[in-house]
């Protein structure tokens, strides 16, 4: 095997050079941003004639590129993609069924739904490396980050307002029945088999009454908005509740007015900023998308690898690869995320205890070692 990693500026790429050096896996690196994954000229032609040149039989990048995918099925190049987003950001669904691919999802859920669909979709959960994630810092340095509970994350502020005002009120009422639904339920995602053929037809006679542009609606457009404005407001309220009796950080690029008594610190950087939020914290939330149908979201995993304590909602392979309650805790819905905050703010020792079997629990099994291992070895 002659294997390139292809590198952009995502998760996940120090801990994956790191497990295949010690897998004693040789392998060449290839770095490109793209401005837009499924059409970019200049990549084509500088991958294209990197490819000729070193006679690879495997491609290796984190999330799945249409790009990478057509030209490895030109050359005959296995391509495989390890996939930490939910859904996938792409038009092209139809590369996802070439011949070259193997695409490993972290969503047991989103890799079977691929699967029925001819797609060569495999589950694997993602990973960590605690020793990336080991930075020494002054006191000074530390006491920065130390806060009772923080989120790091978007706000997943939508135009949902906008792309319901020109709509019947039986229709936005209809809407706002399946937000309200899908955010009593932890556990399931059901927002795509609440979304019928006769509501995005009607949805886009709407539109065609006040729209110069032939705008319509997709299906794929419609769940994507309401997921993300459903985990908007579970994320909102969450924040405005814990605020009002604990002091919360937000790192983001979103802002809120309204979550006035919220700490907005900025961006955070992965590798500089990350580890120290997450161990400093003394509570770190995980809201998923609620896209994300079983999976273990790379969030989760990468506080429990520096050493913090974590408070997530129900994601049922949460159930299946850790001891819940003693490496970290779920809550079953707002009120009980209140109650949760409260008691492990004042149970200092128990929680300090749950954050260290965390640590060692995805210190133990959630290797890049023994996940590549099963990707190229297995």
């Amino acid at each position: 095997m002659k294997l390139l990693f292809f590198k952009w500026h995502s998760f996940m790429n120090k801990g994956i050079e790191h497990g295949l050096r010690e897998l004693g896996i040789s392998y060449d690196t290839f770095f490109y941003q793209f401005n837009d994954w499924e059409k970019d000229d200049l990549f084509l032609e500088q991958f294209r004639a990197y490819l000729k040149m070193g006679t690879y039989t495997d491609v290796l990048s984190v999330n799945f590129s249409p790009l990478i995918s057509g030209l490895c099925e030109e050359f005959g190049i296995v391509y495989t993609a390890w996939v930490y987003d939910s859904p996938l950001h792409i038009r092209n669904i139809d590369s996802l069924r070439n011949s070259c691919n193997r695409i490993f999802f972290f969503d047991k859920g989103q890799a079977e739904i691929h699967r029925k669909e001819g797609v060569n979709a495999v589950h694997l959960p993602l990973a960590v490396d605690v020793e990336v994630f080991r930075i020494n810092a002054s006191k000074r340095e530390k006491e920065e980050y130390r806060t009772d509970v923080s989120l790091v994350g978007k706000l997943y502020q939508t135009e949902y307002s906008y792309f319901t005002a020109p709509l019947q009120e039986y229709t936005k009422g209809y809407l706002e029945g399946i937000v309200n639904a899908q955010a009593k339920i932890y556990g399931g995602y059901i927002i795509p088999e609440l979304i019928t053929d006769e509501l995005l037809t009607q949805m886009n006679k709407d539109y065609a009454k006040v729209a110069t542009d032939g705008f319509t609606m997709g299906r794929r457009e419609l769940e994507f908005m309401l997921a993300c404005e459903t985990t908007g407001r579970e994320r909102y309220m969450a924040l405005a509740l814990l605020s009002a009796h604990y002091h919360v950080d937000l790192y983001s690029t979103d802002k809120d007015k309204r979550l006035k008594n919220v700490r907005f610190r900025g961006y955070a950087d992965y590798y500089k900023e990350m580890p120290f939020i997450f161990s400093q914290s003394r509570i770190n939330l995980n809201i998923s998308l609620k896209t994300i149908r079983t999976g273990i979201p790379l969030r989760v995993i990468d506080v429990l690898g520096c050493g913090g304590f974590v408070l997530s909602n129900y994601q049922e392979e949460l159930m299946e690869y850790f001891n819940v309650g003693e490496e970290l805790i779920i809550y079953d819905n707002i009120e009980d995320l209140f109650y949760k905050t409260k008691y492990y703010l004042e149970h200092e020792d128990e929680r300090k205890k749950i954050a260290l079997a965390g640590f060692e629990r995805v210190k133990r099994d959630f290797t890049f070692r023994e996940r590549l291992r099963k990707m190229y070895m297995e």
